[in-house]
């Protein structure tokens, strides 16, 4: 069979996919004569391209119901059932959906990197390590990563690819390298620039930029950089850090759960007096 190598293919190279498996088909009037059929176990790749891939031939003009639904569970990145009409027969469906991982650049190597890139990696990131220096960018420095390229910050980011929209750390040593780097990505529709540094060093790389830039927008970029959780040492920061990134990705408050559930808490109260 030539779909799972596909899938398989597919999840190992990050690209996202879903696969719909046919699981019940019912005449919807099995009176009338119906000359479709679709068997049970049936399955189809849908690729976030839109490309489709089955191994037997079928209508994708009649499938077009299907389609959608799986889109529509890709983008939610939520695997779940359907039920659709095709021609005679209801059909339900499952749609299995492999979403890509969050790709996580981290630019430098210092001691906050470490155990950010341990526990990115333990939260399912894709994470590759940019530095300028040998003896930091390596293996061994950083056996949790994915991916470790030894680079000046320069050549990298001006020829990065943000197909899979990666979210960027600059953990650099100077502002000088900050400077470098957002000047090649500010530009970029990526979802999440955090810059770490004091609140002098990331000023002065605001108003450099404000200076060569005028007309670049700083509205995804975050420094300083992580929640307001009074984070000091280096794990404690990185906790700060992964939780942003998090709180971006699901577009989520970033405020304690105790608030909502003290709100509704008050509210049973309220209703039972």
């Amino acid at each position: 069979m030539e779909l799972y190598p596909r899938l398989i293919s597919s999840i190992e190279n990050r690209s996202g996919v879903a696969l719909i498996t046919v699981t019940r088909t019912q005449l919807q009037d099995p009176h009338k004569g119906c000359a479709w059929r679709v068997p049970v176990g049936t399955k189809l790749l849908l690729y976030a391209s839109g490309e489709v891939f089955c191994e037997q031939e079928l209508s994708m003009d009649d499938w077009q119901p299907v389609l959608e639904n799986a889109r529509t569970a890709m983008i939610q990145q939520k695997s779940k059932t359907f039920i659709s009409r095709i021609q005679c027969c209801e059909i339900e469906y499952f749609v299995d959906v492999y979403s890509p991982p969050l790709h996580l650049i981290v630019a430098g190597a210092g001691h906050v990197a470490k155990p950010l890139v341990e526990m990115g990696h333990k939260l399912g990131f894709y994470i590759t390590v940019v530095c300028d220096r040998p003896q930091f960018a390596n293996a061994e420095q950083f056996p949790w990563a994915d991916e470790v390229v030894c680079s000046s910050y320069h050549e990298y980011f001006r020829a990065l690819d943000i197909t899979d929209r990666p979210y960027i750390l600059l953990l650099t040593r100077g502002h000088q390298y900050d400077v470098a780097i957002l000047r090649e990505i500010l530009h970029l529709p990526v979802p999440y620039i955090g810059m770490i540094g004091s609140r002098r060093r990331i000023s002065g790389v605001f108003s450099q930029l404000h200076e060569e830039l005028p007309d670049s927008s700083f509205q995804n970029v975050y420094a300083p950089i992580g929640l307001d959780i009074g984070a000091q040492t280096p794990e404690e920061i990185a906790i700060s850090v992964l939780a942003e990134i998090l709180q971006v990705k699901n577009q989520r408050s970033g405020k304690s759960l105790k608030e909502t559930i003290g709100h509704f808490i008050v509210d049973r109260q309220e209703e039972e007096t």
